[in-house]
């Protein structure tokens, strides 16, 4: 029987967090090890967590000595799974009691896989009408051109909680930094341009609207999102064989309306002086906050 580590990243929703590591307690296939990684809140969630220290077979609570940023907290805690499949989970979520033993059966099942994800309950209904048609299985290749490459707003319908083969993640980590809270949206492109992809048809995860994200204009994620897909259009273009330059196209138009989007957002909120972040190079080089977004909910 494979081995499920379960990695839990943590920010500041200290009154969120017993909820959750309760339905994770809760589960009909129990993880083998749980990680919860504080990436250095403004109070300390020890208390919490450590009420479930007796609940699991293994679990370890971490708080970072500094803030790393989404991606460096999600990668520091994946250092630590030892499991065959790594569940990456976040703090403010309520799981479904099947959700471990489903995406388990997903992976023992259709072992071509690189990972498994599922609809999200309280998410913008954009992720069911995108995920319409979509299998249990689908190539890697053909998920990767229908629902990721050049999406509309640069945006991803698979959420950032996933089971993952940790043989995968030992070939593709880590998640990239300079992308900030996007560096996700990365790593699904690259794995999937590797292999296949599975997908459960419920919504096992339930996210209060609005607690991941802040609504508004941030530049250097909308930055981000264009150099990752930039990057993911050569990545696509080789594994394909097919022409660059159409999918270069592609890519340019629709990053252009993304920024006209973005412009026309500020200016209806009278906020003139954020609109030069559109002619800056690319500042999502630099680390991101965890919390921003570039408009409206990502994916």
């Amino acid at each position: 029987m494979a081995r499920i580590s379960v990695c839990l990243t943590h920010y500041g929703r200290n009154a969120k967090l017993a909820a959750t590591l309760e339905s994770l307690a809760r589960q009909t296939r129990l993880p083998d090890e749980v990680f919860v990684w504080d990436d250095h809140s403004p109070e300390d969630p020890v208390g919490i967590a450590e009420q479930f220290r007796h609940r699991f077979r293994r679990f370890v609570y971490r708080r970072n000595a500094h803030n790393l940023g989404m991606p460096g907290n999600l990668n520091a805690v994946l250092a630590q799974a030892t499991g065959d499949y790594v569940a990456n989970l976040h703090d403010a979520d309520l799981f479904a009691p099947q959700l471990l033993e489903n995406w388990t059966r997903a992976l023992d099942v259709h072992r071509s896989a690189a990972f498994v994800f599922c609809r999200v309950a309280g998410r913008n209904e954009s992720q069911d009408c995108r995920l319409r048609g979509c299998g249990p299985l689908t190539p890697g290749l053909e998920f990767n051109r229908r629902y990721l490459l050049n999406s509309w707003r640069g945006s991803s319908p698979i959420w950032g909680t996933v089971m993952v083969r940790r043989s995968f993640y030992q070939r593709f980590l880590p998640f990239e930094s300079r992308f900030g809270c996007v560096a996700d949206v990365d790593m699904w492109m690259r794995l999937s341009i590797a292999s296949d992809v599975a997908f459960v048809n419920e919504a096992l995860i339930e996210a209060e609207p609005g607690s991941h994200f802040v609504r508004g204009v941030n530049w250097s994620l909308v930055h981000a999102l264009r150099q990752l897909h930039s990057e993911n259009v050569t990545r696509f273009s080789l594994a394909t064989g097919r022409a660059e330059l159409p999918l270069r196209v592609r890519h340019e138009a629709i990053f252009a309306g993304l920024n006209a989007l973005c412009v026309l957002s500020l200016l209806r909120r009278g906020r003139w002086s954020e609109l030069g972040g559109v002619w800056r190079s690319n500042p999502g080089r630099s680390p991101l906050a965890p919390d921003k977004i570039a408009v409206g909910e990502r994916g």
